[in-house]
């Protein structure tokens, strides 16, 4: 295949997905043909099949690009590879990950948050495939920094306080009104992060502590 037809494919894939994922935001996935996708992506429907061996294909990626645009798994395994400290670690995805959350929202929140409240059949596949391997790298530098063994149940409870805030960021990102709403018109977005690592780090060591002191 020459260099040519390879980008012109990757620019038709691009904008399927780009056309998909705002369809599918505002219609949902239940009411967004495949045929008004590749309307909007101005291709032969048949382009559909092709790319992505389907119409689930084709919403798995969306999915995935959709997780991609917030956390990465490229960068997550680049961090787990580096030397920096793991408490740095965490704080710069966390970094990485609000500034993305509070950014101008685009599909992908609206998207993830269909998804969170009326899942579609294919929850399982997105889980198991874009979600889970970029858990465990959390879950590894939640180890890291505490000492807790990571198939401890108390490594998956500081997992859910971590990420709470960050769902709660991700609603508000897709437009519905949350009780955070007063705090992300009046606090700075730098102030906001900051502290939502401090009490990150904070309560870790707190869990680290009485963890080990109960053994």
């Amino acid at each position: 295949m020459s260099k040519k037809r390879r980008r012109d494919g990757e620019a038709t894939r691009d904008r399927l997905l780009e056309a998909a994922g705002t369809l599918i935001a505002q219609q949902g996935f239940a009411h967004t043909t495949n045929r008004a996708i590749a309307e909007k992506a101005g291709v032969d429907l048949a382009t559909i099949n092709y790319h992505f061996g389907g119409r689930d294909g084709l919403y798995q990626v969306v999915m995935a690009e959709g997780h991609r645009h917030f956390i990465d798994i490229t960068q997550l395994a680049a961090l787990d590879e580096s030397p920096m400290a793991p408490r740095e670690k965490l704080a710069r995805i966390l970094e990485q990950l609000m500034t993305t959350l509070m950014e101008e929202p685009g599909w992908q929140a609206q998207i993830f948050v269909r998804e969170l409240f009326a899942p579609s059949k294919n929850v399982k596949t997105i889980f198991q495939t874009v979600i889970l391997p970029k858990k465990q790298y959390f879950q590894k530098i939640i180890h890291q920094i505490t000492g807790i063994p990571e198939d401890d149940f108390a490594i998956q409870r500081c997992l859910m306080n971590i990420m709470s805030p960050c769902l709660m960021l991700l609603v508000s990102g897709s437009g519905i009104k949350t009780p955070i709403e007063g705090i992300l018109k009046t606090d700075s977005n730098k102030a906001l992060i900051g502290h939502h690592i401090r009490f990150c780090l904070a309560g870790l060591d707190a869990v680290r502590d009485d963890y080990f002191n109960h053994k």
